[in-house]
């Protein structure tokens, strides 16, 4: 597996291959694929977290937590620039990004890594923008 980050892991995405939903071959071979050195936030991790307490309860939660720290990297970069980059990426586009994309963005930025989504509705916007590679897997 390569040390650097080759794509960045948006919690539809990680969500869609825990449920089998439509897209879920496409994280498949994205992880089994060993060129690649998959990764999220942490505040990523957490709207997959709070996403599976709210429809599925804390037992479920805890176990899709687990799973996901075994098969993805977890960055948990706060420092000053880092920060500063999802700041700038919450304000970035019109209408704005939440503050967990901003943090994704932030992250396929700093690590020029593929932002891997299900999510049109704001990654959309940023692909048209040509500001970092966006892979939707639906």
């Amino acid at each position: 597996m390569p040390s650097r980050v080759t794509h960045v892991l948006d919690a539809s995405a990680l969500i869609a291959f825990f449920k089998g939903e439509a897209g879920h071959d496409r994280v498949t071979a994205l992880l089994k694929d060993e060129r690649n050195n998959s990764a999220m936030h942490i505040v990523n991790l957490c709207e997959v977290y709070y996403g599976y307490l709210g429809d599925d309860g804390l037992q479920k939660a805890n176990e899709s937590w687990e799973r996901a720290t075994q098969l993805v990297g977890i960055l948990t970069t706060v420092d000053e620039g880092f920060i500063k980059r999802v700041g700038r990426w919450k304000v970035a586009l019109q209408p704005r990004l939440g503050l967990g994309d901003s943090f994704l963005a932030a992250c396929a930025e700093e690590n020029a890594a593929i932002l891997v989504t299900a999510d049109h509705t704001c990654f959309d916007r940023v692909q048209q923008a040509g500001l970092i590679q966006v892979d939707f897997i639906r």
